[in-house]
C-alpha cells in the first residue's frame, strides 16, 4: 500500500476491538490535546521544559495455538492496548537522550512508580479515559527525562567533548496513513490444524520434544507528536513454529526447527506443505540422531545454502549496517564493540566487487512469498526508504533513525521495535560469471579442497534461528540445550561432510566459529537463484536501553553463497545427563 500524504485520516475496512473509523479520531484527538497541554504546562521548578512529546499507542489482538503429539498444550486469545511515552527535555542540541544512567529504570520506571513505555490501559477506550491514562504516563517519562537531563549535563561538565553531534534531528508537520483491514483467522480450525501436524511426531521415539504452535498478531498504532507528525497503520503477522528436540545416545543434544511468517494466515504455505514440512523435519531429526558427532576442527571453503545463508547474514553481517550511537556515561562515552564494524567504514570494501545489497521495505512479496518485513511508515513517523547500503562491494550508508550521528545525520525511515533495524534486505550479483548452480559450487568447492590437500569440503543448510532457541527451545529443554556463544559463532544444525567422489556424510555438534564482517569479503561464488526468508530479528540496540521490541519482524532476499575460508568446530559445552531409563515409546 502506497503512502499518502494527506490532513485527514480515512479508515474505511479498518476495525479493532469493535472501534471503527469515527472512534480513532477521539483517540487522536485525546493524544493531540494531551500531547499540547504536556508542552505547554508541565515544568518543574529549576527543570527544564518539554520541547518534544510523542505518543503511541498500540492496539492488538492476538490469537495462538501450540500442540504436541497430537494433542493442545494451550490456546490464547486476547486484546490488549499498550502506550508508550517519550519526552525530551532541553533543545534538540542537548537533551535527556543518548545518555545511559544504570540507577534508572530504562524500561520506563521502578516497580513504584507509573510506567510510561509498553503500559498497559484499558481495551475500552474513549477519549476520558484515554487522556487520564496519557496524563499519568505523561507525568512519570517527564519526571525521568527531566532526572536524566539533569544528570547529563553534570556528567560532561568537567569534560570536553569530542563528539557535540546534535541529539535530535527535528522534522515538521505530516500526516501519514497506511491501515487496511485484517484477514480473518479461523482459531477452531487452527486448533485442529496444529493437533494434526504435531501428531506426526507420535511413533518417533528419539524425539523427546516436539511441538507446533501457529500464532496470529494483528495490531493498529496510533502516533502523535508534538511536531504535528501523526499516523495510522496496520500490521498483521501470522507464523508457524515447529520445534523438535531431544539427546543421541551419547548424550549431546540435537533440535529441527522449522519455521514460515507471512503478513497473513493465507499467505502461509498450504496444509499439505507444512505436512511435507513436518515429515522432512522429522527425517531431518533421524538423520541427525544416526549421524556421526564432529570430531575434529575442520577450516576451509564452506558451502552455506537454504536457511543458513539467510541465518549467516541476519546474524553476523546484516546488524553491522544499523548506525549506533555510542551514548554518554558519568564517566564519559560508552564503549561497545557490537555491531559497530560499519560505524567508521562507509566508502570502505565489505564485500566482494560483484555484490551488492539494498535494503527495501516497500517490498511487499518476492517469488510468491509474503514479505513480514515490508511496512511504509517507521515507528517514528517517518516513511520508509529504499535504501542502497552496498554497492559492488562499497558500503554506501547505514539504516537510521532520527538520532543523528557524525557520518548520518537524518533518518531514512528504519526506526522499529525501538531503534533502527533492516526491513527487507536483499543481495544481488552484478557479474553473471559469479552465479552458479549448487552443483557448481560444490565442484568449486571441492578444487579449492584439493589444492588445500583438504580430505573434505563441508556443506552447512541449517543454522539456529536466535528468537527460536530464545523461546521455544529454551521452553523444551529448560534451557539446557547447547548453543554457540558469540557475536563470532552459529549454532549449526545441519552439516555435511563432502568428499571428493560427492559423497555426503551428516555430521552433528558442530559450530561456525571465528566470523566477522570481514568473513563476507571472502565470498566467492553465489548461488543462480535467490530465496525469500522471513525471521523475527534481534534488536541490534539492545532493548534494555530502548524499552522496544527484543525481536522484530525482518526478511532477507539472500542466494547460497561459497566462502573461501570458515573454521567450523566441535561445539565446546557440557551436556546434560540423558534420562535413565529409555523412553516409553520405545517399546
Amino acid at each position: 500500500m502506497s503512502i499518502k500524504h494527506v490532513h485527514i485520516f480515512i479508515l474505511a475496512c479498518s476495525a479493532f476491538f469493535g472501534v471503527q473509523a469515527k472512534p480513532y479520531d477521539d483517540l487522536m484527538r485525546a493524544m493531540r490535546d494531551e500531547a499540547k497541554r504536556a508542552l505547554s504546562e508541565l515544568q518543574v521548578e529549576s527543570l527544564q521544559k518539554p520541547y518534544y512529546v510523542e505518543y503511541m499507542l498500540t492496539m492488538r489482538n492476538s490469537e495462538s495455538a501450540k500442540a504436541s503429539l497430537g494433542g493442545i498444550i494451550n490456546t490464547r486469545k486476547g486484546m490488549s492496548a499498550v502506550l508508550t511515552v517519550g519526552i525530551r527535555v532541553g533543545t534538540p542540541k542537548f537533551d535527556n537522550t543518548n545518555f545511559f544512567d544504570v540507577s534508572l529504570g530504562f524500561f520506563g520506571s521502578g516497580d513504584d512508580e507509573e510506567s510510561f513505555r509498553n503500559r498497559r490501559i484499558p481495551i475500552e477506550l474513549d477519549y476520558s479515559t484515554l487522556r487520564r491514562e496519557l496524563w499519568l504516563a505523561t507525568d512519570a517519562c517527564y519526571k525521568q527525562s527531566s532526572e536524566l537531563h539533569a544528570k547529563k549535563e553534570a556528567a560532561i561538565k568537567n569534560r570536553l567533548r569530542t563528539d557535540t553531534t546534535h541529539d535530535f534531528n527535528p522534522q515538521g508537520p505530516s500526516t501519514f496513513q497506511d491501515a487496511e483491514g485484517f484477514a480473518s483467522f479461523d482459531l477452531e480450525n487452527i486448533q485442529a490444524l496444529v493437533s494434526e501436524l504435531s501428531r506426526a511426531f507420535v511413533n518417533h521415539p528419539s524425539i523427546a520434544s516436539s511441538t507446533v504452535s501457529i500464532e496470529n498478531l494483528p495490531e493498529t498504532v496510533l502516533y502523535v507528536n508534538t511536531e504535528g507528525r501523526e499516523f495510522i497503520k496496520t500490521k498483521h503477522m501470522t507464523g508457524i513454529e515447529i520445534v523438535a528436540s531431544g539427546q543421541c545416545q551419547d548424550g549431546m543434544p540435537i533440535a529441527e526447527t522449522y519455521t514460515a511468517y507471512a503478513r497473513s494466515f493465507g499467505a502461509l504455505p498450504s496444509k499439505d506443505s507444512l505436512s511435507k514440512a513436518t515429515t522432512a523435519l522429522i527425517q531431518s531429526f533421524e538423520q541427525a540422531y544416526a549421524s556421526q558427532k564432529l570430531e575434529e576442527a575442520y577450516s576451509g571453503p564452506i558451502m552455506v545454502e537454504g536457511q543458513a545463508a539467510h541465518e549467516f547474514f541476519a546474524q553476523i553481517f546484516a546488524p553491522q549496517c544499523i548506525v549506533q550511537r555510542p551514548p554518554l556515561t558519568d564517566r564519559g562515552v560508552q564503549d561497545n564493540d557490537r555491531y559497530t564494524a560499519f560505524q567508521n567504514k562507509i566508502g570502505g570494501r565489505v564485500l566482494p566487487e560483484f555484490l551488492s545489497i539494498t535494503d527495501n521495505p516497500g517490498l511487499q512479496q518476492f517469488d510468491g512469498t509474503s514479505l513480514v518485513g515490508h511496512y511504509a511508515i517507521d515507528d517514528e513517523g517517518t516513511p520508509a526508504q529504499s535504501v542502497n547500503l552496498v554497492e559492488k562491494g562499497y558500503l554506501k550508508t547505514l539504516l537510521a533513525g532520527r538520532t543523528p550521528t557524525k557520518r548520518i545525520r537524518s533518518s531514512n525511515g528504519h526506526s522499529r521495535g525501538g531503534a533502527p533495524i533492516y526491513g527487507v534486505m536483499q543481495l544481488t550479483s552484478t557479474d553473471k560469471k559469479k552465479e552458479v548452480d549448487s552443483k557448481a559450487m560444490k565442484a568449486k568447492m571441492m578444487s579449492l579442497c584439493k589444492a588445500r590437500e583438504l580430505p573434505y569440503g563441508i556443506i552447512i543448510r541449517k543454522v539456529l534461528n536466535q528468537n527460536i532457541l530464545y523461546t521455544v527451545l529454551y521452553e523444551q529443554t529448560s534451557g539446557e540445550f547447547p548453543f554457540a556463544q558469540g557475536d563470532s559463532k552459529l549454532t549449526v544444525l545441519e552439516a555435511y561432510k563432502v568428499f571428493p567422489d560427492g559423497k555426503e556424510e551428516r555430521v552433528r555438534g558442530g559450530e561456525l566459529a571465528g566470523i566477522g564482517p570481514a568473513s563476507f569479503k571472502d565470498i566467492l561464488l553465489v548461488g543462480k537463484k535467490s530465496r525469500a526468508y522471513n525471521l523475527l530479528a534481534s534488536s541490534v540496540v539492545s532493548s534494555f536501553l530502548t524499552g522496544g521490541s527484543q525481536f522484530v519482524s525482518a526478511s532477507l532476499i539472500i542466494p547460497d553463497i561459497l566462502l573461501e575460508d570458515i573454521e567450523f568446530k566441535p561445539l565446546e559445552s557440557d551436556f546434560p545427563k540423558p534420562p535413565l531409563i529409555a523412553s516409553p515409546m520405545d517399546k
